[in-house]
């Protein structure tokens, strides 16, 4: 027995069979290709005894051309995608389907976007290929997904049928389950040789020439049709020989459909997936304890080619209700797919007396409990029971979702253990090695789910784990614990960590405090008074010092992990579990050395001797309030009041659908909605020496989240300060006259991550523990925020553009991301004026997810407005949005044209002078602002008086000069929408491209693009990138009509500043390519800061800006800004990166050989590129 997730056991069959592996990242599915492309560079072989080539495309669409022409070479083939990913492949699957080519997609079911975008599992992107001809197998968990991956790849050899797997994102693909492999031996046995040597003699080759792709007329097409249908009535026979050779093999059984419960039951649940596991095992439980009714679940396998005749087999002949259960809505539909193939089956066999129901459940991951199955089963036994219902939401709309009993527990003898942690912090890390250690060295069937919150780093996290005897079917969040584990001191007032805490539960709180006074002292009363009332065993350790102490950092874990084991001795003897944790340990560090692996072995050791149980006064601390009010701000916007706040202490299921109505129409979201979190995550933040600053506000520029920013104040504001003294200095330049200066930080929005420190020339700024300095600067940050903006110096100087309000703040970017200070300044230059197009990736994950919207407005109202498409599009998708916004313009400049020479129209001599000195000025940023704020009241007094002007009234949102950014990563540019960036910068359409370049795929968890650099290694790329990174900036000057810059804002503040300025001002197309460094990068022995000034010095990457304006003025266009005259090693630079040393450690020739001709490239690129700046224009 292993441990794994559902991903490696789909990955573990696809290589066996496959010769050829088509991949690009699209989460939840990316690390099924890391598992193929990380086993093809160790060289595994597959079951023919050859390599497969895993083989990274530039999008979807380009894996499934490279599918289907591997298949119709008579290649054995697969790949694995999810959600928008499978769309773009829809036109190449319906050839691989005309083709009856038989290769296998294994499918992360996953959300497809419309109003929004969610990352998390349903299955509406399985749903959307239903009509094209693949057979599509579907499986529950990841034992299922290990064998029904098998039958899908054995079946479509054998009836020449492409085949998508499919099963639950993250659900399923991400939940780690104990799991019994199927060796490679035994699945060679049964590939049917005759069959792949079918498929190899249709190939496509000149020696047996034919031609595929014919353009076929009308008289051909109907009847070619028709001639596939033998072909597909073959997929059944072949599905059932593959389920019983599997059978055979393993003593696993599956069937078509597989039924659970009474053989006579008379209502009856039909589900797919994860979802279908849930039901069963609650199937189970209502059946053993009583339920008024005896119930069962059709559990779907083989959803297409749907099989009549198996599945009314299936269904017991009792039989009176049935509930299709779907995890998708079809809008506009008669009901969704599962229940119109009941409907239907029903139907063609004449089966009368069966009423068939239909409800929608789980949408988008949103959980399934036992509460919400049983409430399917109740709905079938009112009198009058709701059709086309919802289960686990409050419908007050539709008034279609069910009503919910009581929670329980469905999952018998399993012990359940909840774990609560920050994002990074490890424990999702721990929580993984601990199913393993008992999967693997227990009887037991160990079960993990993982949770996240929408924060790209530093979010919560909730592991559900779950430890039985036999399988656990349960597949939804633990609503019953066991014990509950806490590694964050703070999360304690804000979330319900104990809510479902059992009676006799053990809690085990990382705390500094450990006596029952300090205890006291710093826990919400309502949460004492839920321990005593519950009879919770108390036990605290300070984690956090333990791991300080032994050199770790905030990485807490393994002393949790080790308190774990030590309070649950039946689990495995602690003895055991130190010891399999400890060789973990060596494993995975053995190559940071002894110094390392013994500072680990020493907290866990610690760990045992500190862990401390709270004997604590019942009757005192039950004599406390149950409840206690939630403070929120004042005047929260209803979006934030009703939708925000309740999503924020995970209480959604409080929130009506009403609410989604009224406030989120269409998918749209507010901005500033990020203010009222103060997640308060930091263990250090900056405080400011007033008496050492100079104020140059580099402080603020390079801070990611905008916590920390300049303020200028009069004397009086000074002294009418919450606490003082309130530390200011007088401001500089002179020019600001009795001005005071400022810098404030937010202690409860910061991350911690130092970057403002490092960056200060005079160590104004230190680092202090958060709660040395939260009660106070948390009330003077308030006080800032009430003053006025006074932005009195220019902006394309860094204290001017720093004075000016952050339009993006508090996002949810990891601590110190080298991307999101560029995004800030952008808001903080134009964010009033500007329209943001934002590619998936990074950006979108930290600016995007929902209810968490880091882009604000000014006082008056004004703000970025910002849109998220798709990864494939942002460019086509900001360039439409540039061209109407432009054309729309023009059209009301020729309303207001036509007004002027309407002498007669009721129109004041101030607003024809204002409206028509506008049109003269409306391609100047600043005299539209002007003419705009001088129109503005004149039109609304007289907007009234004729058609015209209240036509020109309806337009007035267009009198601002608007600016258009598409922003996305260096995949997005390089990759996947380089062919529509090119196309839209080429149009000569006034907007620009930011592409942030991490030289990575970050947000999917660091796969190669186009821009890694050679010799470093990354997912999809394990022996090092061969290959020079694509330089996007000498393209687009090649074209000589777009504005090009090249900036690192870590290494050179001012000059970024300044192509971004210019890059906005050129009256065409615009692209910045900006350097961020990225925690993917593994910057190792030097600040991110001073990494980014080493690649700037050393040549590694390079500052220009390439301006096409200056050519008309007899200058040479191209600006070379880097140091003529290197200052630094690109060795040295390569040497503070894990991404290159890697390859060193790993595969040192390899190494030797490609990062020498990495050096040498940077070297001739630096002198080509001081001759282009110095060569004649």
């Amino acid at each position: 027995m292993d441990s794994m997730d559902g991903n490696t056991a789909a990955t573990h069959v696809a290589y066996a069979l496959s010769e050829f592996c088509f991949i690009f990242p699209i989460t939840p599915s990316s690390t099924m290709a890391e598992h193929a492309d990380a086993w093809s560079a160790q060289g595994k072989k597959n079951c023919f005894g050859t390599v497969p080539a895993v083989i990274q495309m530039e999008s979807e669409g380009g894996v499934a051309g490279a599918l289907h022409g591997s298949g119709a070479s008579g290649g054995l083939c697969s790949s694995f995608t999810s959600s928008q990913g499978l769309l773009l492949m829809i036109p190449n699957l319906y050839k691989l389907a005309g083709e009856l080519i038989p290769c296998v997609l294994h499918l992360a079911a996953r959300q497809v976007g419309s109003s929004g975008t969610s990352i998390y599992g349903d299955e509406s992107d399985a749903m959307s290929i239903r009509h094209i001809g693949c057979a599509m197998m579907c499986s529950g968990c990841p034992q299922e997904v290990m064998d029904l991956a098998l039958v899908s790849h054995l079946a479509a050899l054998n009836s020449s049928v492409p085949f998508v797997h499919f099963f639950d994102g993250f659900q399923t693909s991400h939940t780690i389950s104990s799991v019994s492999p199927i060796p490679y031996d035994q699945i060679a046995s049964l590939i049917p040789h005759d069959k792949v040597s079918a498929h190899r003699k249709r190939a496509l080759n000149p020696m047996s020439p034919h031609q595929r792709g014919a353009v076929v007329g009308r008289e051909d097409w109907f009847p070619a049709t028709e001639a596939m249908s033998p072909v597909y009535e073959g997929v059944v026979p072949a599905v059932e020989r593959a389920l019983r050779d599997v059978a055979t093999l393993t003593g696993r059984t599956y069937s078509l459909f597989d039924y659970a419960g009474a053989p006579d039951a008379e209502i009856i649940v039909v589900a797919l997936g994860a979802g279908a596991l849930a039901t069963e095992e609650t199937v189970l439980h209502l059946n053993s304890t009583g339920y008024s009714k005896k119930v069962g679940v059709i559990r779907v396998h083989l959803f297409r080619p749907w099989s009549i005749k198996h599945f009314m087999a299936t269904l017991p002949p009792t039989t009176r209700i049935i509930t299709t259960l779907d995890r998708t809505k079809e809008i506009g539909a008669i009901g969704e797919p599962l229940y119109m193939d009941v409907v239907a089956s029903l139907m063609e066999v004449g089966r009368t007396g069966v009423r068939v129901l239909g409800g929608r459940y789980g949408l988008a991951d949103f959980a399934f409990t036992p509460a919400m199955v049983k409430a399917t089963y109740d709905n079938m036994l009112r009198e009058t029971p709701l059709n086309h219902f919802t289960v686990g939401i409050n419908d007050d709309v539709m008034h279609r979702s069910l009503p919910l009993g009581p929670e329980f527990s469905a999952s018998g003898e399993a012990m359940q253990c909840s774990f609560w942690g920050m994002g990074s912090d490890g424990t999702v890390g721990a929580n993984q090695m601990t199913i393993r250690m008992v999967g693997r060295n227990t009887k037991r069937f160990a079960h993990g789910m993982f949770f996240y919150s929408t924060h790209k780093s530093g979010g919560v996290t909730v592991s559900h784990l779950r430890f039985a005897p036999s399988a656990v079917k349960a597949t939804y969040p633990i609503t019953q614990a066991d014990f509950i584990a806490l590694s964050q001191h703070s999360y304690l007032a804000k979330y319900p960590i104990l809510k479902t805490a059992k009676e006799g539960s053990i809690f085990l709180f990382n705390s500094p405090h450990d006596t029952v006074e300090a205890l006291q002292a710093n826990i919400p009363a309502n949460v004492l008074h839920t321990i005593a009332e519950r009879h919770i065993k108390f036990y605290t350790i300070d984690a956090l010092k333990i791991a300080t102490e032994c050199g770790l950092g905030g990485h807490t874990n393994l002393v949790m992990q080790v308190g774990f084991f030590k309070l649950c001795p039946d689990l495995m003897p602690l003895e055991v579990a130190l010891g399999l944790m400890k060789d973990n340990v060596r494993t995975v560090y053995a190559k940071k050395g002894d110094v390392v692996i013994n500072k680990n072995i020493t907290a866990m050791e610690r760990a045992i001797s500190e862990l401390k149980l709270v004997n604590y006064p019942v009757d005192q601390w039950l004599a406390l309030p149950s409840t206690v009010p939630r403070v929120l701000p004042p005047n929260l916007a209803p979006f934030v009041r009703e939708i925000k706040v309740p999503l924020m202490f995970y209480e959604s299921e409080t929130v009506p659908v009403s609410a989604y109505q009224r406030l989120n129409y269409a998918g749209t979201v507010p901005n500033t909605t990020t203010r009222v979190e103060k997640r308060g995550i930091a263990v250090k933040v900056p405080t400011w020496d007033v008496n050492k600053c100079v104020q140059c506000t580099l402080c603020s520029i390079v801070c990611p989240h905008a916590v920390i920013r300049p303020y200028l104040l009069t004397q009086a504001e000074a002294d009418a300060a919450p606490n003082q003294p309130f530390a200011t200095k007088p401001a500089v330049p002179k020019t600001l006259g009795e001005y005071k200066f400022r810098i404030q930080i937010s202690p409860l929005d910061c991350t911690g991550c130092g970057q403002c420190v490092n960056q200060c020339p005079v160590k104004a700024l230190s680092l202090v523990p958060l709660e040395t300095v939260a009660p106070k600067e948390c009330a003077n940050w308030e006080y800032t925020q009430t003053l006025p903006a006074r932005e009195l110096l220019p902006a394309d100087t860094i204290k001017g553009s720093q004075l000016k309000q952050p339009l993006f703040e508090f996002n949810g970017a990891c601590a110190g991301c080298g991307e999101a200070p560029y995004i800030k300044l952008l808001s903080q230059l134009f964010g009033d004026r500007a329209v943001f197009g934002c590619s998936s990736g990074c950006n979108v994950a930290y600016s995007f997810c929902f209810g968490v919207n880091p882009y604000c407005t000014k006082p008056n109202g004004r703000g970025p407005a910002t849109a998220h498409s798709l990864f494939e599009d942002t460019a086509e998708f900001t360039y439409g949005i540039a061209k109407t916004n432009q054309i729309r313009r023009e059209h009301l400049s020729a309303k207001i044209m036509a007004l002027e020479s309407n002498t007669a129209a009721p129109v004041t001599a101030p607003l024809r002078t204002a409206l028509s000195a506008w049109v003269a000025g409306r391609n100047n940023t600043e005299t539209s602002e002007q003419q705009m704020a001088a129109i503005l009241p004149l039109l609304e007094a007289e907007h009234t008086a004729c058609p015209e002007l209240e036509a020109i009234w309806e337009m007035k949102n267009l009198l601002p000069k608007l600016t258009h950014w598409a922003i996305g990563g260096d995949g997005w540019a390089n990759d996947i929408d380089f062919g529509g960036l090119d196309h839209v910068l080429l149009t000569g359409c006034d907007m620009k491209a930011l592409v942030l370049d991490t030289e990575v795929y970050s947000n999917t968890g660091g796969q190669k693009s186009k821009a890694t650099p050679k010799g470093s290694v990354h997912k999809f790329e394990a022996k090092g990138k061969a290959s020079h990174k694509k330089d996007l900036g000498l393209i687009f000057m090649s074209y000589e009509n777009i504005y090009v810059a090249s900036v690192a804002l870590f290494a050179n503040p001012a000059q970024a500043l300044r192509a971004i300025c210019e890059a906005e001002a050129y009256p065409g197309p615009a692209v910045v390519i900006a350097y961020s460094p990225c925690i993917e990068h593994g910057i190792e022995g030097v600040t991110w800061l001073e990494q980014t000034k080493l690649a700037v010095d050393s040549g590694y990457w390079p500052l220009y800006r390439y301006n096409p304006l200056l050519r008309a003025q007899g200058k040479n266009p191209f600006v070379y800004e880097s140091p003529e005259n290197l200052r630094g090693s690109a060795r040295d630079f390569l040497a503070h990166e894990n991404r290159f040393q890697r390859l060193v450690r790993e595969h040192p020739e390899t190494a030797a050989v490609l990062h020498a001709d990495l050096v040498d490239h940077i070297a001739q690129r630096h002198q080509s590129l001081l001759k282009k700046a110095k060569s004649e224009p």
